[in-house]
């Protein structure tokens, strides 16, 4: 199972584990809408894992049902999985990019009067990953100034 449908079927668990819980306090949609403060319609999407809601939607659930945090806990776990699909989907990305970059490294470095190379490898902010930052120096022909000319 992909993650995208991992996560679809952990809010589709979460939104049954609601309707259990709120059918044996012995609610209505209406009656929990009410003491959740959301609409009867929110918490209609949210049963049958239609619409994901924040963790404010679920903690509300729980004050009302008298839960103990225990569907803000499962809407916790969806969004470390969607976390870590991010992660990872951005890790990804950055590969790629990097393999694009240090392709065009190596076609640069073939290429008269272009200096390329690697100045710097570093975490990304983002996902943690390296990047390879390069540098690409390219002459001026058409200034008729002198080619640039790579550091030390």
């Amino acid at each position: 199972m992909s993650d995208p449908e991992n996560i679809a079927a952990m809010e589709l668990e979460l939104g049954r584990q609601l309707a259990a819980l709120r059918r044996q306090a012995r609610l209505t949609q209406r009656e929990l809408a009410a003491l959740a403060g959301f609409s009867r319609s929110t918490i209609s999407v949210a049963e049958i894992g239609r619409q994901y809601q924040a963790r404010e939607f679920w903690e509300a659930c729980d004050k009302a049902l008298g839960t103990d945090g225990e569907l803000a806990a499962g809407s916790d776990q969806i969004d470390e999985v969607r976390d870590a699909e991010q992660r990872a989907a951005a890790l990804a990305a950055q590969e790629k990019r990097q393999a694009r970059a240090l392709a065009a490294l190596a076609t640069a470095g073939h290429q008269g009067g272009v200096t390329a190379m690697v100045t710097a490898i570093q975490a990304c902010p983002h996902c943690g990953g390296q990047i390879t930052v390069l540098t690409t120096l390219i002459p001026d022909t058409t200034s008729g100034k002198a080619p640039l000319r790579q550091p030390g």
